[in-house]
C-alpha cells in the first residue's frame, strides 16, 4: 500500500463529487449545526494517501464536505487542528467491555455499569465504534448498554453486540476451573452437545437483540481445562449455528485458535474469525477465497507472554500462551501477506485505555502503517456491515473523526496519544 504526500494541499476530493452535489453540501444553512475542522492532514483510508492541509465540513453530525480552503458557513464553529493529523474513528472489532469488574459475585447491573464506564473510556482515547463478540455476563447487559447510548441516555460508541460465548460443556466459557462440587450452576450459554441446542441459543440470543451469534469453538489461553488446538464443536455443530444465524440475517464469528477448527468454520461460512493464531497454509488458503474475515488480536499475547505479576497468569495459561505465541507470528505473516482479509481487535484483558496498543503490535509483525490504520477503520466498518456510514473522512458519511499531534505514518504508536475525538459531529475530547 502506497502513501501519498500533497504539499501544496489538495482538493481533488472535493473535485471527485458531482457539481450540483458539492453545491448543494456547501449551501450549508447558517442555523444548521456546522463545523470546520481545519487539519494539517486528513490520512484518506480510502485511496491510502495522506493529503495535506484538508478542511473537514461538518453538517449535522455528517461530513458535508473535504478539501483545502472550504470557506466555513455563517455562525459554524472552526477548530484549528492545523498542527494535527486527522483520520476517522477507530474501530476495535473485538473488545469486550466488562472485563476490569469482579465476575461471580457480580450482577448483571453492575457489569454493564463497568462496561459504561469502558466504553466511555474507549471513547475518550478514539473508539468511536465497537463490536462486542460476547461479554461475562449471564444476562443481557450488553444489549441493554448499547441500545441506551443509541437513544442518547449516554454518551458513547457505537455499537454491535454478540451478548454472549456459546461454548460447549468444558469449553474456553465454561467454569472449569470451579470445583464440580461447587454447587454454582452451568451458565446458560454453555451448549451440551448437539445441533438442535446450537440453534436454540442462536434463537434466544436473536430474540433478545443480538446484532452477532459469538461461537467459541476451540479452547482458549485464558482459561483451564481446553486446548487451544483442539476443535470444540463438531462440523455438524458449526454448520448448524452458521445456518441458524444467517437465517435469520445476522453475522457470525468464531473464538478459534487451531487450524482445523478454522477451516471447518470457513466451510460453515462464518463471516469472521477471532485470533487464528495458529492456522497452517491451507486454512489461510481458505480465508482468502473464501474472503472469511480475520480479527487477530495481536497485542493480547503479547501482553500475556511478558506478564510477570497478574495473578490470573498462571503456570497453564503461561504455558499455553508460550507454545502458541511460538507458532502465531509465523503464521500472522503467512496470512497477511496471502491478502486475508483483516480488521483491528484488542481482546482487551488489559486496561481499556491501552487498547491501541494494538495497531503498533501489528506493525512489529510486519504490517505497513497504512494497513494497520486501514484494519482499523475502513475494514472495522466493512466487517461490521457499516462501510456506507464509518470508517473513512468522506463526504456523506458520519463525522466520526479523531486528530494525533504527529503523523501516525511514521509513528504508528502516536494512535496511543489521541487530542481529539468527535462522535457523529458532536465534540467529545479536544485537548
Amino acid at each position: 500500500m502506497k502513501t501519498k504526500d500533497f504539499p501544496g494541499g489538495d482538493d481533488s476530493l472535493m473535485r471527485r463529487l458531482p457539481i450540483a452535489l458539492l453545491l448543494g453540501l456547501l449551501a450549508v444553512n447558517a442555523t444548521a449545526d456546522s463545523t470546520v475542522l481545519r487539519c494539517g492532514a486528513v490520512v484518506d483510508v480510502e485511496r491510502e494517501q495522506l493529503v495535506q492541509r484538508q478542511d473537514i465540513l461538518v453538517s449535522d453530525g455528517v461530513i458535508a464536505a473535504v478539501g483545502s480552503g472550504i470557506a466555513a458557513p455563517d455562525g459554524a464553529s472552526v477548530i484549528d487542528l492545523s498542527g494535527h493529523y486527522c483520520l476517522p474513528g477507530l474501530i476495535d472489532a473485538h473488545t469486550h467491555l466488562m472485563v476490569g469488574g469482579p465476575s461471580l459475585n457480580s450482577s448483571s447491573a453492575e457489569k454493564t455499569l463497568v462496561a459504561l464506564r469502558n466504553a466511555q473510556t474507549m471513547l475518550q482515547h478514539g473508539y468511536t465504534a465497537l463490536r462486542i463478540p460476547g461479554d461475562g455476563d449471564v444476562g443481557f447487559g450488553s444489549i441493554a448498554l448499547r441500545d441506551a447510548i443509541a437513544n442518547g441516555l449516554f454518551t458513547g460508541p457505537r455499537m454491535q453486540v454478540a451478548p454472549h460465548y456459546l461454548c460447549p460443556l468444558g469449553g474456553h466459557c465454561d467454569r472449569n476451573a470451579l470445583a464440580p462440587d461447587s454447587g454454582v450452576p452451568t451458565a446458560p450459554h454453555v451448549i451440551a452437545a448437539g445441533e438442535d441446542a446450537a440453534r436454540e441459543a442462536v434463537r434466544r440470543e436473536l430474540k433478545y437483540g443480538a446484532d452477532w451469534i459469538k461461537v467459541h469453538a476451540t479452547g482458549g489461553i485464558m482459561s483451564v481445562g481446553d486446548d487451544p488446538w483442539v476443535q470444540s464443536f463438531t462440523d455438524a455443530e458449526l454448520a448448524a449455528f452458521s445456518d441458524e444465524t444467517h437465517r435469520h440475517g445476522k453475522r457470525i464469528t468464531a473464538h478459534i485458535h487451531g487450524a482445523s477448527a478454522v477451516k471447518s468454520a470457513v466451510r460453515a461460512g462464518f463471516d469472521s474469525i477471532e485470533h487464528g493464531t495458529l492456522m497452517d497454509d491451507e486454512a489461510i488458503d481458505m480465508m482468502v477465497e473464501s474472503e472469511t474475515w480475520l480479527v487477530p488480536t495481536v497485542y493480547v499475547l503479547d501482553y500475556i507472554v511478558g506478564s510477570t505479576q497478574s495473578r490470573r497468569m498462571t503456570p497453564e495459561i503461561m504455558a499455553k500462551a508460550r507454545e502458541v505465541a511460538k507458532i502465531r507470528d509465523d503464521s500472522f505473516r503467512k496470512a497477511y501477506k496471502a491478502g486475508v482479509r483483516m480488521a483491528v481487535g484488542s481482546d482487551q484483558i488489559f486496561p481499556h485505555r491501552h487498547s491501541a496498543r494494538e495497531f503498533a503490535a501489528l506493525v512489529r509483525l510486519g504490517v505497513t502503517p497504512m494497513d494497520a490504520i486501514v484494519m482499523g477503520t475502513l475494514n472495522g466498518a466493512t466487517l461490521m456491515g457499516l462501510e456506507d456510514e464509518i470508517g473513512s473522512v468522506e463526504a456523506g458519511k458520519q463525522a466520526d473523526v479523531i486528530a494525533v499531534p504527529g503523523n501516525p505514518l511514521d509513528d504508528i504508536s502516536i494512535l496511543e496519544s489521541v487530542e481529539f475525538v468527535m462522535l457523529g459531529g458532536k465534540i467529545i475530547r479536544n485537548d
